[in-house]
């Protein structure tokens, strides 16, 4: 695993930018409590966004799913922002921590470079 931090002042235009650039990719989200219980919060479902929940970036958005079930998982108090990356440098999982001592993962099910990514549209999307 290695870890990039994101900067506080840069959280809203990198989430912004790995939103669009990861939209409709398959990923799963997992919280880590501080006592160590590990919660499945979303398992294989398009990525919508993550985004800051509010206007001084301390709490952040992430909204998953499609026309048929759609989450939105809220993280507050948000301390600190990893990017996981491969060997390769592709972005495995975006890793956030909490005030609390909680850390929620939102983990790509396959872990490509953007470059690598045909570009082409799903069947649902326009």
């Amino acid at each position: 695993m290695s870890l990039q931090t994101i900067p506080l002042d840069a959280w809203a235009a990198e989430l912004d930018s790995f939103s669009r650039q990861h939209e409709g990719w398959l990923v799963s989200i997992t919280t880590r409590t501080p006592d160590g219980r590990i919660a499945v919060e979303a398992e294989d479902v398009p990525l919508q966004g993550v985004n800051p929940a509010s206007h001084d970036a301390k709490d952040i958005s992430v909204a998953v799913g499609d026309a048929q079930r759609h989450l939105t998982h809220g993280i507050h108090d948000v301390v600190r922002v990893h990017v996981d990356l491969t060997a390769d440098r592709a972005e495995r999982a975006l890793v956030i921590d909490a005030r609390d001592g909680s850390t929620t993962t939102i983990e790509f099910r396959s872990p490509l470079r953007v470059e690598e990514v045909d570009g082409l549209p799903g069947p649902d999307r326009r």
